[in-house]
C-alpha cells in the first residue's frame, strides 16, 4: 500500500483537526494515517481474495470524484463477484445537504462511475450515515435499491438499513483488533446486520487476520443480497483522500 503523495488531507473538519491542534493522542494516530495513504489495486484485490477464499462477498463503497482514477479497482472487484456501491460524488455531509444540493452529489457522482466503468450502483452508503428531509427526497428521486444511514422517515421504493455500531474503527479506539472482531462477530451471531469495516484502519492495527477470521466464522454477503436472500452484510469502505497540492 504506496504512500500517497504530500500533503494529503481528509476533505471534512473533523480530520484536518488532527493535523493542527498539536501532538495527537494515541487512538487517533490510525485516523492521521488514514489521511497520509491510500489502497491501489493490489490492496482491494488482496481483500477481495480474503473475502471469495471463505466463500464470502461484499460491496464495496466508492466516490464519484475518484472513479476514473480507480476504474480498474472497480472492474476487478465487480469480475469478482462483489456489490460496487455509491458513496456520494466527494464525501459530502448529507444530514446538512438540501435537496438540489443532494440531488447534484447523487447525479453527478453517479454519472462519474457509470462513464469510468459502465456500471450503476444499486445502492448507496451515506457519508456520516445521516440523511436530511430533502436528502430523503433526492434519493427517492434518483433511485436505489437501498440505503445504508439514518433519516427521520422512511424511505419510498428504498429499503433504508443501519449499520451495527459500533463499528471498528470506534472499537479499534478501545480494543485490540480480535477483542474488538469478537464483539462484531457476537452481534452477528445475534442476528444484528449489516456491518461496516475500513481495512486500511484494520490493517493499521495490523488486524487484517482478526478480520479474516471474522469473515471465515460469519460468511457476509453483500448487502443486496443480505436484503434479497438473507444472511449478514458488509460495506467495506477503503475511500481515498484528497490530495491537496
Amino acid at each position: 500500500m504506496p504512500n500517497a503523495n504530500p500533503a494529503v488531507l481528509r476533505e471534512f473538519e473533523t480530520w484536518l483537526s488532527l493535523f493542527t491542534d498539536g501532538e495527537l493522542p494515541e487512538h487517533h494516530r490510525w485516523k492521521a494515517w488514514f489521511c497520509v495513504a491510500e489502497y491501489d489495486l493490489a490492496d482491494f484485490a488482496r481483500i477481495s481474495a480474503l473475502l471469495r477464499e471463505n466463500g464470502a462477498t461484499g460491496s464495496f463503497a466508492f466516490l464519484g470524484r475518484d472513479a476514473e482514477e480507480q476504474a480498474d479497482i472497480i472492474e476487478t472487484l465487480d469480475a469478482d463477484g462483489h456489490e460496487i456501491t455509491f458513496h456520494s460524488h466527494r464525501h459530502h455531509a448529507y444530514a446538512d445537504l438540501s435537496y438540489d444540493a443532494a440531488h447534484d452529489a447523487i447525479t453527478t457522482g453517479m454519472a462519474a462511475i457509470e462513464d469510468a466503468t459502465g456500471i450503476t450502483p444499486s445502492g448507496f452508503f451515506v457519508p456520516f450515515r445521516r440523511l436530511s428531509d430533502g436528502a430523503v427526497r433526492a434519493v427517492e428521486d434518483v433511485g436505489f435499491d437501498w440505503v445504508l444511514g439514518r433519516a427521520d422517515r422512511d424511505l419510498t421504493d428504498v429499503e433504508l438499513v443501519e449499520p451495527v455500531t459500533p463499528f471498528d474503527t470506534r472499537l479499534l479506539e478501545e480494543h485490540p483488533p480480535a477483542e474488538a472482531t469478537s464483539r462484531l462477530r457476537a452481534k452477528a451471531e445475534a442476528g444484528e446486520t449489516p456491518f461496516l469495516f475500513h481495512p486500511p484502519v484494520l490493517e493499521y492495527h495490523e488486524g487484517l487476520p482478526a478480520l479474516e477470521d471474522w469473515i471465515r466464522a460469519v460468511e457476509p454477503v453483500s448487502v443486496a443480497e443480505q436484503i434479497e436472500r438473507g444472511g449478514t452484510g458488509i460495506v467495506l469502505d477503503c475511500v481515498r483522500p484528497v490530495r491537496v497540492e
